[in-house]
């Protein structure tokens, strides 16, 4: 038995970071009840787990529930299928081509529509429409308002979070997931009928090695999974790392001195600082030990990406936002086969509107009379960050 016993899911949703702090001192690697699933907190330790071949750790079986196939539970043959189709668009030598031209205007448009308010909620009204917009963008979905990109991002991934078990956040899920289900199909149809240079035409044709193009059943789970992480990673990326910058605000003024030194810094922070997803979960397709620890196959588990993002043992002062501090890697994107394919276009997005707050905002400062919101568990970030420049 350990401390987790009596951890409840409402604790590690309000925040999971002093449960993980407690963990790499006591108990690495331990049970939690409440959420029926093997905790893994120290960096070394997630580093050893998520190397493991994935014939012995594969995917969870809790991704996308009711969706089907997803790039998230799939593993051998079929994530590599699934894989074929996503990946092309979001290597390094495509994103390069593609990402100053769609993102910088749109980060330019907004940051100029909401100056002259002198303040907002930043994460809300600006950054999670950047992104939404540039990542929407470049999956193909240029008829589809920001307002709608948000609301089925924030519905599916508030679903696929819900630890809580919530009604409510379920049945708003399910709603917007019926929207998404009805424009992809469409959207499928026409990309399968007329290829364009999209990631979604990608995600139909690519790496078939002439096999039958995918149809909207084969990628509908990996789709939500899309609309959820990918819509949500750089928005609430952007968000930790302006918190980050101005909860120090010594540091946001070293930014806005020296832009083209410390803006790769920043993002690199804010990403280990406040991973958006704490955590990654796989499936234990056999015993695994870990540190002398037993974990039985079956066993979900639950690689604390946040968590190993602040050992003590790598970084002095985890808890801190210190964009000073030497480069280490971090583990925000996961590890293995499931290392989050879009990384590169997430950190060129963020990079580049960093740079364009700066150059717009310079006096942007933390609003005294509103304090920030930071919640989730499997999906973490800064949802409420009022600000004024």
């Amino acid at each position: 038995m350990t401390f987790l016993d009596s951890v409840s899911n409402e604790e590690l949703v309000a925040d999971p970071y002093p449960v993980f702090a407690r963990m790499r001192r006591e108990c690495p690697v331990a049970y939690h009840p409440a959420s029926d699933t093997w905790i893994v907190a120290s960096w070394d330790d997630c580093s050893v787990v998520g190397a493991i071949d994935p014939s012995v750790l594969g995917a969870t079986t809790r991704s996308a529930p009711g969706l089907g196939p997803a790039v998230t539970n799939a593993d051998g043959d079929l994530h590599r299928w699934l894989r074929a189709g996503i990946d092309p668009p979001l290597r390094p030598k495509a994103v390069q081509g593609y990402i100053e031209s769609a993102t910088r205007p749109v980060a330019v448009e907004y940051l100029d529509r909401i100056l002259p308010q002198g303040g907002a909620e930043a994460t809300g009204e600006l950054l999670e429409r950047i992104s939404v917009r540039v990542i929407g963008d470049v999956l193909g979905l240029h008829d589809v308002d920001d307002d709608t990109r948000q609301r089925w991002f924030r519905a599916i991934a508030a679903g696929f979070g819900n630890l809580l078990q919530s009604e409510q956040v379920r049945l708003d899920m399910e709603a917007a997931g019926r929207e998404l289900d009805t424009a992809m199909v469409e959207h499928v149809a026409r990309v399968t009928a007329f290829p364009d240079g999209s990631a979604l035409s990608s995600m139909v044709h690519q790496g078939l090695e002439g096999g039958r193009p995918r149809t909207y059943d084969d990628l509908r789970g990996t789709l939500h999974i899309i609309i959820a992480g990918g819509f949500q990673e750089p928005g609430h990326a952007l968000a930790a790392t302006v918190l980050g910058l101005l909860t120090w605000p010594e540091q946001y003024a070293l930014l806005v001195d020296d832009p083209k030194t410390y803006v790769p810094k920043a993002v690199h922070e804010g990403l280990r600082w406040l991973a958006p997803f704490s955590v990654t979960e796989r499936h234990a397709l056999a015993d695994i030990e870990v540190r002398g620890t037993t974990i039985p196959a079956g066993s979900e588990i639950a690689l604390a990406l946040g968590s190993a993002n602040h050992d003590e043992t790598r970084w002095s002062d985890p808890t801190v936002f210190d964009m000073r501090r030497p480069h280490l890697g971090h583990a925000a994107f996961g590890y293995g086969v499931h290392f989050c394919a879009g990384h590169f276009v997430a950190r060129r997005l963020e990079h580049i509107v960093l740079e364009e707050i700066v150059r717009r905002m310079p006096r942007l400062r933390l609003d005294p009379d509103s304090q920030p919101k930071i919640t989730g568990y499997s999906m973490r970030g800064v949802k409420h960050l009022p600000v004024l420049w």
